[in-house]
């Protein structure tokens, strides 16, 4: 006699993405001297997706930063993850300043929403500039949340998202997806 399936939650069926804002987080393991060895299991080691099927991680940066990243927390840091790069601008004082990047990740985070790509949009960032692109999501009938990773959320993003969580430098240690340097 086979033992009965628990019934299946509707979460189940819904589609999530994950958008990234790269260099954001990329600025927040530093200050926390962390070393993530792979970027994906940070989204599936905590209760992000909600029980619904990750359809696609996108990470919105500069290929400078890329680089970096790459040299800092190794070669599969961005294993199954799609990056999509705006441009670096060099500046007088021989760094380079991205341009365009924030406005790729609210162009695919609006048109995933609009081509009913997704049914659940999840933001990883703490820039409060993403306020007006949340409610445009949600205007298409998608639910959203908002993730911060060593920091907190701020509150013009609490406010207009349906859920958000805060993940401490600590709990990515104790998950094991991070370690200090």
């Amino acid at each position: 006699m086979a033992a009965a399936r628990p019934p299946t939650s509707p979460r189940e069926f819904q589609r999530a993405m994950l958008f990234v804002d790269g260099t954001n987080l990329f600025y927040r393991f530093e200050s926390k001297d962390l070393v993530v060895p792979q970027l994906s299991l940070v989204f599936t080691r905590f209760p992000i997706l909600g029980g619904r099927q990750l359809a696609r991680i996108y990470l919105y940066t500069i290929q400078e930063h890329v680089d970096r990243a790459v040299q800092r927390h190794g070669d599969l840091f961005l294993s199954g993850v799609r990056v999509v790069l705006g441009h670096g601008v060099p500046t007088k004082d021989r760094n380079v300043k991205e341009k365009g990047v924030d406005a790729l990740l609210v162009a695919d985070l609006v048109y995933h929403a609009a081509s009913r790509n997704v049914d659940y949009t999840i933001l990883v960032s703490t820039d409060t500039d993403f306020v007006h692109a949340i409610r445009r999501v949600e205007d298409f009938g998608c639910r959203t949340a908002v993730v911060a990773i060593c920091a907190d959320v701020p509150d013009r993003l609490r406010e207009h998202c349906d859920a958000h969580l805060m993940i401490t430098a600590e709990q990515l240690e104790k998950e094991g997806v991070a370690k200090r340097i």
